[in-house]
């Protein structure tokens, strides 16, 4: 399993949004609440075009991921973005792309390697990793 984490908080507003509405027609997209209470309920449906509106800079939740071999995941691109669109519960877009963009992605957005690459044999090696060094350290 690899993962590579890539700094986006250097975007504004509207780079993400741009970012957004031009490489979702290269992707696809899923949602997830952020609580767990909200396990098995489904984020509300959004039109891309109201994601493209609720997409904000400087979200915590905000993040680009590489990855490879990551359990239930396919590999590629993932773009997170936090969204609180009815004010009433945090969950994220992600937005998923193919692992061929990553190099026209860092180069039009200057993305920047924010951990060093990860590769793991085994799921519980990603695991003790997590908990000794916390997420994307």
């Amino acid at each position: 399993m690899t993962e590579r984490f890539y700094s986006i908080k250097h975007l504004s507003t509207a780079q993400l949004q741009e970012l957004y509405a031009t490489y979702i027609k290269r992707g696809w997209k899923d949602a997830e609440f952020h609580d767990l209470f909200f396990e098995d309920v489904t984020p509300p449906q959004i039109t891309d075009e109201e994601i493209i509106l609720n997409i904000q800079a400087g979200r915590d939740t905000n993040y680009c991921v590489y990855m490879i071999g990551v359990e239930g995941e396919e590999d590629g691109i993932m773009f997170g973005f936090g969204m609180n669109y009815n004010q009433r519960y945090d969950y994220s877009v992600y937005l998923h792309l193919p692992l061929g963009l990553l190099d026209e992605l860092i180069e039009k957005y200057q993305l920047a390697e924010i951990s060093p690459v990860k590769n793991y044999d085994s799921i519980e090696d990603y695991i003790i990793d997590d908990l000794l060094n916390g997420p994307m350290n």
